[in-house]
């Protein structure tokens, strides 16, 4: 069957032709946005196609000339697709026999696929999930069969004729010399007529005659003369010939010889498995001689005297963002926003951000918010093949934390926040002699090309600290205060209140007025003071001196703040009314 070709249509159609007025100075379309034609780019890159390593419909600003193509993942349910255009041979803005000017080149290049008939002839054999996909817009082609995918790499095919060794053959963007007069081909006939047609692509054939060529020759050294014969029966003689001695290159002498042609050779007489001592610039200790043996003196001096340096690699890093590390009265609020931040560096950048909350996702953000940032240096005087730089940042996570309470034995809470991020490789740098880095891959390296890496966390991560206050007071009445005393102004606020670790020495500063009852207590869980100190001369053991034993109380922590209750604190009072003017300590031990 012949080609379905069907004059294109769209599900938006025009109620007539547009245009401008005539005295307005723009156009009505760029020539370059249309589906086929003929289009004007600036380079030949602009030919190009390029599909990116993530899966989905190809959307890249770079695509001048683009398809309409979904890369799938390669399972059965997700395979590539190509979306042809209603009239079955463009899609996107290519089209067959489209034509574009290259600024870079100063010509014109016609589109191509020379197999497309036979491609699609084998696109209407499939059935079922293979087969085509068809409605008034648009048909489309998968890649569930080998056929299909033979049909969607015929368009991925950028190849552009005269770059990178493709020829007019192989070519899908083919130089368009136009429809004028062109040599096509031509034969000469030397041994007979000595005619040269040319054949045009007109079918015309240009005639040239009486072309003469050397057919051999014959020489006499007793005459010391040539003699050369041409096709036309004609004899040229050439006399005083002087034939000179041969030249020969004795060994190790580091020259060679070859079709004419002398150059230098590391061609050493000496035993080939011995070996250098030293490293010298590229070339290690240990080397071999018969490694090195072949080797052009120019490119064993460039081993030597100018080693590979290889580039250093700026890792990508990943921050929180909004929250700082402290510590806060169990029972209380604190109000949370925090973001992730990362920059890519050398890396080929971030697909995901999380943020965490004690080592559990919270927030995931899968299009994370980009921003331009300060471009890697150039190194060796070669631009960083990973510009342009870019910030990553994730859109904000919110809570309220209430303070938890310690559970068990321990002292305190502990609630850690942190950000981790997915991010893509990078590409590898030049070294100094312009080579691309050809060492592997590895996660966070600076001697090496970043390789991809999921769930790369900040360290170290935010942590909020809840504890319970310690307390102290001071009271001048005849009697020690009673455990409910204390209470009381614990809960009512007359106590001084400390928002800080019970766990080492408390030094409090009483300035007592004339001799007063002391007193301080403490979280349970926190250790035992066993010892006062002031001075050196002034000093004791609890229980012994100054201070009685602690004992047990539950108290509220009431005050205004309301933040807990019912909590059993370690109580320490004075066996007497005191007078301190410095500070005292209360130590562990």
């Amino acid at each position: 069957m012949s080609f379905p070709y069907k004059n294109p249509i769209s599900s938006e159609v025009l109620g007539g032709p547009q245009s401008v007025s005539r005295e307005e100075v723009y156009g009505s379309n760029f020539s370059v946005l249309q589906t086929g034609g003929y289009m004007e780019v600036y380079n030949l890159s602009d030919l190009n196609f390029t599909v990116p390593g993530t899966t989905g419909t190809v959307k890249l600003s770079g695509n001048t000339i683009p398809i309409r193509y979904t890369k799938g993942t390669g399972s059965l349910f997700s395979p590539n697709i190509i979306t042809l255009n209603s009239d079955n041979i463009s899609s996107g803005r290519r089209r067959l026999g489209m034509l574009v000017y290259v600024h870079e080149t100063d010509q014109v290049y016609q589109y191509t696929i020379p197999n497309y008939d036979s491609l699609w002839s084998g696109l209407t054999t499939l059935t079922g999930l293979s087969g085509l996909s068809e409605d008034d817009y648009f048909t489309s082609v998968n890649s569930r069969s080998q056929i299909g995918q033979d049909f969607i790499d015929a368009w991925l095919d950028s190849s552009i004729e005269g770059v990178s060794g493709v020829t007019r053959n192989n070519a899908r963007w083919r130089i368009f010399w136009g429809t004028d007069w062109q040599l096509t081909g031509g034969t000469i006939d030397y041994n007979t007529t000595g005619d040269l047609n040319l054949n045009s692509n007109s079918g015309n054939t240009v005639t040239i005659s009486g072309l003469k060529t050397i057919t051999g020759g014959t020489y006499d050294s007793g005459k010391s003369s040539l003699s050369l014969f041409n096709n036309l029966g004609e004899t040229i003689e050439i006399t005083g010939i002087t034939s000179g001695g041969s030249v020969s290159i004795s060994a190790n002498t580091g020259l060679g010889i070859e079709s004419q042609t002398l150059y230098t050779i590391y061609n050493s007489t000496l035993d080939p498995s011995l070996e250098t001592v030293n490293d010298l610039g590229d070339i290690d200790a240990g080397t071999r001689v018969d490694e090195l043996t072949g080797f052009t003196l120019v490119k064993l001096f460039d081993e030597i005297l100018f080693p590979t340096v290889y580039p250093t690699y700026t890792i990508p890093t990943i921050t929180l963002q909004g929250l700082n590390n402290g510590t806060y009265e169990v029972g209380s609020s604190l109000d949370i926003d925090i973001n992730a931040y990362a920059v890519k560096n050398d890396s080929g950048g971030y697909q995901t951000l999380y943020i965490r909350k004690n080592s559990t996702i919270e927030m995931t953000d899968n299009s994370p918010t980009t921003s331009s940032v300060a471009d890697l240096p150039s190194q060796f005087g070669y631009n960083n093949t990973n510009r342009p730089n870019s910030g990553y940042t994730s859109f904000i996570y919110s809570e309220t934390l209430v303070i938890p309470a310690p559970t068990g034995l321990n002292k305190d809470t502990t609630t850690t926040y942190d950000v981790q991020g997915d991010y893509l490789s990078g590409n590898t740098l030049y070294t100094n002699k312009g080579n691309l880095d050809d060492r592997a891959y590895d996660v966070r390296e600076t001697d090496a090309p970043q390789s991809g890496s999921n769930g790369f966390t900040s360290t170290p991560p935010k942590t909020i600290t809840g504890i319970y206050p310690y307390f102290y007071g001071k009271s001048s009445g005849a009697n020690a205060p009673t455990a409910q005393e204390i209470a009381t102004a614990i809960s009512g606020g007359t106590a001084t209140k400390v928002l800080s670790s019970a766990n080492g020495t408390l030094t409090i500063d009483y300035n007592t007025s004339g001799a007063e009852w002391i007193w301080f207590a403490h979280f349970e869980n926190y250790p035992s003071k066993s010892v006062w100190f002031i001075t050196d001369l002034n000093q004791g053991v609890i229980g012994d001196s100054l201070m009685e034993n602690p004992y047990i109380h539950t108290m509220d922590g009431l005050s205004t703040d309301n933040y807990w209750s019912g909590v059993d604190f370690e109580v320490y009072v004075s066996k007497y009314p005191t007078t301190l003017t410095d500070n005292i300590q209360f130590k562990n031990s």
